[in-house]
């Protein structure tokens, strides 16, 4: 695996009041591919509350603090990387279900090989 923990924030973070903010950033940064993200703004309509929040969060990337999609991370395993990405899909009418992840290839490949 990665032996990484992609959602750590730092403790300053960690102990904000806001700590949810530091997490969702890091969701929509790794998994917030542009389709996933206006699905799951349409899901929850404009009345949640979580709307603004989300267009906010999503608005908070440039130049010096870009997005870091997991789909680019190139030292991850191809099939572990497109496993994860059809996991994290944030529209919630196109994500797979567990029964169709333990049926993806690096479930399948993996399983014989003691991984999991």
């Amino acid at each position: 695996m990665l032996n990484n923990m992609v959602f750590r924030i730092s403790d300053s973070e960690l102990a904000a009041s806001d700590t949810w903010r530091y997490i969702l950033r890091r969701h929509i940064s790794f998994f917030g591919e542009e389709e996933g993200f206006q699905g799951l703004l349409q899901w929850i309509g404009e009345d949640n509350p979580s709307f603004e929040h989300l267009i906010t969060l999503a608005g908070s990337f440039n130049a010096t603090k870009p997005r870091e999609p997991f789909a680019t991370w190139l030292f991850v395993d191809a099939e572990f990387r497109d496993l994860v990405c059809r996991m994290t899909v944030l529209d919630p009418a196109r994500g797979i279900t567990a029964a169709q992840a333990l049926e993806h290839p690096w479930f399948v490949e993996n399983h014989d090989e003691g991984v999991l």
